[in-house]
């Protein structure tokens, strides 16, 4: 009798703690609707400023999840494989440091290196680093880089290595052997870092704000439109963003429950 009270009151208080944080999360999307002009919304939401702003979104932040996914995932592949070298763990900091550097600090280092002073812009004087589409990704890149990377590490380190070691005794390079054995069995964790670096490069504004104000993505054009005209003024631009990332996480989690169906019928 005790263990059951035990077990409701256990329940009860996982479920009214659930709830609360549920309701906040929950809470200002419902309010939203309160700053929503149904006569004026679809105008607002096709206007130039706002369309070209989510189309240049779209387009820097794919850009730049390609260029992490390129250049991430040799390295998350080397964090899992070399296992011990000196000044890993070194590495593994500066891996994670635009993770928890504020989005402004990793925008001001940016203007260290790509700012019109560096030695990068007077070897290439005639490539617009800053205010341009190219800041947008250089940003961009940078701050979602650490989604690819962990994430990709974390997928090569459950596929088990006897399985490259197979392919190395039967013949496969070493190429082939990463190719055809370690990305695939590895494809749903890295799909999933793919998805987390897009997500955070749409929604990154302190750094590109650093790098490039001008051309607005998305999240440059909500913050202009709240501080112009207010919450409403913003609205349409909110509800664009949240569309991009409910389409996003419906993306992550089709590729979860693929990711367990794959994982149940290894084990049957």
């Amino acid at each position: 009798m005790i263990r059951n009270n035990t077990l409701q009151g256990f329940n009860i208080s996982i479920i009214v703690l659930s709830g609360i944080a549920l309701a906040y999360v929950a809470y200002p999307l419902v309010t939203l609707l309160v700053f929503v002009e149904p006569t004026e919304l679809p105008h607002a939401i096709l206007r130039p400023q706002l369309t070209n702003a989510l189309i240049l979104s779209i387009f820097s932040a794919t850009v730049s999840t390609l260029v992490v996914c390129m250049f991430g995932v040799p390295l998350s592949y080397f964090l899992a494989r070399f296992k011990d070298f000196p000044g890993k763990f070194i590495l593994r900091i500066i891996v994670i440091v635009p993770l928890v550097l504020p989005p402004l600090a990793s925008g001001a280092l940016l203007l260290g290196v790509f700012g019109p002073y560096s030695p990068i812009v007077k070897t290439f004087p005639a490539v617009e680093f800053t205010q341009s589409v190219l800041g947008i990704i250089i940003a961009q890149t940078y701050v979602a880089s650490p989604f690819m990377i962990l994430a990709s590490q974390a997928a090569f380190e459950s596929v088990d290595e006897s399985y490259e070691n197979i392919a190395r005794v039967l013949g496969k390079s070493r190429f082939e052997t990463f190719f055809k054995v370690s990305l695939p069995m590895a494809k749903t964790g890295i799909v999933i870092g793919l998805i987390l670096s897009w997500v955070r490069a749409i929604g990154e504004l302190g750094a590109t704000m650093m790098m490039a104000y001008n051309p607005h993505t998305i999240s440059i054009q909500i913050f202009e439109d709240n501080a112009i005209g207010g919450l409403r003024s913003a609205v349409p631009d909110i509800i664009l963003a949240i569309v991009l990332s409910l389409i996003a996480v419906l993306v992550f989690y089709i590729t979860r429950r693929r990711q367990r169906q794959d994982i149940l019928r290894l084990q049957w």
